[in-house]
């Protein structure tokens, strides 16, 4: 599989196979006649699930937990969540346009597009998830727990 990205990372520029499957596992797809496309899709599965995360955070659905965590968030924490929802919107409707009109070469540009921006946006994110995490340290109050069942 090595020896096949090779060859497409000469063509057409992409990053390290080494780096691609330590944030995607790209290692574990099967040999794939349209490994490209593989690797958009393992990056999508990715995106879905940095999207499903901004979206509990930005929108929290009945659950306790979800309702608990959102009030850990400042405003400008949540400006901050919507410009990064964005930016993960923008890659997941570029995922899902190559779904339909699909090739090596538009693969291959959204790879090198996601890359350049992954580190941001994965730090970013990163930083909220560990707030997130310390907050579940802080005791819960009985005000909140009124406040979530009331």
């Amino acid at each position: 599989m090595e020896d096949i990205y090779k060859d497409l990372k000469k063509k057409h520029d992409l990053p390290d196979f080494d780096l691609l499957d330590r944030y995607f596992e790209i290692s574990t797809m099967e040999d794939e006649p349209f490994m490209l496309r593989g690797i958009r899709n393992k990056i999508a599965d990715k995106i879905d699930f940095m999207q499903k995360i901004l979206d509990d955070l930005l929108h929290p659905e009945s659950s306790f937990s979800s309702y608990t965590e959102a009030g850990v968030f400042s405003d400008k924490d949540r400006d901050e969540m919507i410009l990064l929802y964005k930016r993960v919107m923008f890659f997941k409707r570029f995922s899902t346009e190559l779904s339909f009109d699909d090739s090596d070469d538009q693969n291959a540009k959204f790879i090198n597009m996601f890359m350049e921006e992954w580190m941001k946006l994965s730090t970013a994110l990163l930083s909220f998830i560990r707030k997130l995490k310390e907050s579940w340290q802080n005791e819960i109050t009985k005000k909140e727990l009124v406040r979530y069942l009331g």
